[in-house]
């Protein structure tokens, strides 16, 4: 399994400088169309996106093209788009670099299906930018617990499973912000205002708080469905592992920031629903 790619290989490496806010209406507004031109014409096979500080804040764009020659098509459509970015002071920098693939985090045999499933996702989270300024705050937290809810039943994990791997990242994370009994009255009580709406939206007892993008999010969990088994049955390392790998990457694309306070919260409150629904069955 090949693990670096330089320009001039399969995948071609952008990072694009850009304040937090800007970087949404970048990615959906100036990229996206781009990207969808070029799908279309079958120069791109593949494309994902992640979001990154080193410590500046820039965007991580990852294409795979359908064959090498191909990248100066992909270079000169982007052009003139990050010209006009960098003349408006939009952005400040542009650059390219090498592709190197987490193999020990996904997994050899899965890293392929794994570049597919950060695809799938930041398909989604492309439409839900669009989207994003129409939702109420709290609907951007449902939008995250339902999407990585339903990332996990596509994996057909049980209830049990679900609460024991949300048990695991809860305990992790709360670790990590050196949560106290202040910490856990606080989520608790966050959760307790929530906890009506979030059960009735995950047991699909309810419309949708985002429902413009229902027939998109339907469209992604029946792709990530039918990939799920064949990653399953082909996996090298723990499918927690695996799992809670691809939760904390959904996590950092759908949120501008403070990435890690929302994984906490939605690891929270989804296993505190799950814990529920567990107890519910015995």
């Amino acid at each position: 399994m090949k693990r670096d790619f330089c320009i001039g290989s399969e995948w071609l490496y952008y990072k694009i400088y850009t304040g937090v806010k800007t970087a949404d209406l970048i990615l959906s507004e100036k990229l996206y169309p781009l990207i969808l031109d070029l799908q279309k014409e079958k120069i791109i096979a593949k494309w994902f996106f992640i979001r990154y500080n080193d410590p500046d804040s820039h965007l991580r764009l990852r294409f795979l093209v359908t064959k090498p020659e191909a990248i100066a098509t992909i270079i000169s459509s982007f052009h003139p788009v990050f010209e006009k970015l960098l003349v408006n002071h939009l952005v400040w920098k542009v650059q390219t670099d090498t592709y190197k693939r987490e193999l020990e985090r996904y997994g050899e045999a899965t890293m392929v299906d794994s570049e597919t499933l950060f695809g799938y996702h930041s398909e989604l989270i492309v439409a839900y930018l669009k989207h994003k300024s129409n939702f109420e705050v709290a609907a951007q937290l449902l939008f995250g617990l339902f999407t990585i809810h339903h990332f996990l039943e596509s994996f057909q994990l049980s209830m049990s499973e679900k609460h024991e791997l949300m048990r695991r990242l809860q305990m992790n994370f709360k670790k990590e912000f050196n949560a106290d009994a202040a910490t856990n009255k606080g989520l608790d009580t966050q959760y307790r205002k929530r906890e009506v709406e979030i059960t009735a939206l995950l047991l699909g007892k309810t419309d949708l708080p985002f429902e413009v993008l229902t027939p998109f999010i339907e469209t992604k969990i029946s792709e990530i469905a039918l990939l799920s088994s064949n990653i399953k049955s082909q996996l090298e390392i723990p499918l927690f592992d695996f799992l809670s790998s691809h939760i904390h990457m959904m996590v950092n694309r759908q949120f501008t920031s403070r990435q890690r306070q929302y994984e906490l919260l939605i690891y929270d409150h989804l296993y505190r629903f799950y814990k529920t629904q567990e107890l519910r069955r015995h």
